[in-house]
């Protein structure tokens, strides 16, 4: 029975249906929803924590019941502390707010501050030493690895732009931007497995040429299926592989393919980028662990 439009076009919603569930947590975390999430780049981080909720450190703002946010003359006051080698170092709520955002950013309507999360004191911390490590490997970032990362990350390099999107001083969108790119420098100096490059989406075709095969997408998929398909032969390489287990009943040659054939495409590509991105968080996360183990960090904040 010949294949129709309608079945390649189901069955490229039930690929999506199988993959989406894994890339689902991966195209979250992608989101650019603040700065920090570049500058943090570990989630799950297993440091030293010591809460007290009920023996707050002295002077912190867990010593203000019920308080969710701090006046301008509050924001030199302790939020938490890290400990290495007997050496404490305090995180002030002003610091902590400055790890995410900026002040001007973070100001509510009435001129408060909302106390910011535990996440930010962690967060203070966990750079401040992988910071420390990159220095003592050797590891730093010329301007134009700087402008690279920006324009790869967030898209543009234009320090400005980037300020005025999230009211912050040029100069602190440098630093911003130039730790970033340490630490990322840094997390591509220790993990060992490499990086995929991210699937673009498949281009949507003009209303009405849904079912209609293109060059256009066969490019498309033959760039993302490799050394999965025979050119010469101009048919698949191998009996078996992920994007010939999932694209065999469409309907695909050197010379064309449909849409529906390029979203499932798309989606067994992201698929493997995220296990691909899910491993590289994971041996970072373990070596962060390992740059942290001694280290202890106390919260006099209960906000998380």
């Amino acid at each position: 029975m010949q294949k129709t439009d309608a079945d390649e076009l189901r069955q490229a919603d039930a690929q999506r249906r199988l993959t989406w569930q894994a890339v689902r947590d991966l195209r979250l975390r992608a989101l650019p929803v603040a700065l920090a999430v570049v500058v943090a780049l570990v989630v799950g981080v297993g440091i030293g924590v010591a809460l007290y909720p009920h023996l707050p450190l002295p002077g912190t703002l867990a010593t203000l019941p019920g308080r969710t946010s701090v006046t301008e003359r509050e924001l030199d006051m302790p939020l938490g502390s890290y400990t290495y080698d007997g050496e404490t170092t305090w995180v002030s709520v002003r610091e902590a707010i400055e790890e995410t955002s900026s002040l001007e950013a973070a100001q509510n309507a009435d001129g408060t501050y909302d106390i910011p999360s535990v996440e930010a004191v962690l967060s203070v911390a966990r750079n401040h030493f992988l910071l420390l490590d990159a220095d003592a490997q050797g590891i730093a970032v010329s301007d134009d690895e700087v402008a690279t990362y920006m324009q790869d990350t967030w898209g543009t390099d234009d320090v400005a732009t980037l300020a005025k999107d999230y009211r912050m001083t040029e100069d602190g969108v440098r630093e911003l931007m130039r730790r970033s790119a340490l630490l990322r420098k840094l997390r591509d100096e220790v993990v060992t497995t490499e990086a995929l490059k991210e699937p673009r989406v498949p281009p949507v075709p003009e209303e009405g040429m849904e079912g209609y095969a293109t060059q256009e997408y066969a490019t498309y998929i033959l760039e993302l299926v490799g050394d999965e398909w025979d050119a010469s032969a101009n048919w698949w390489a191998r009996d078996e592989g992920p994007f010939r287990d999932q694209l065999i009943n469409f309907s695909i040659s050197n010379e064309g393919a449909t849409y529906a054939a390029a979203q499932a495409a798309y989606f067994v590509a992201r698929s493997q980028y995220a296990a691909v991105e899910q491993q590289i968080a994971k041996e970072w996360s373990t070596y962060v662990n390992q740059i942290l183990s001694e280290v202890t960090v106390e919260l006099g904040t209960l906000v998380c």
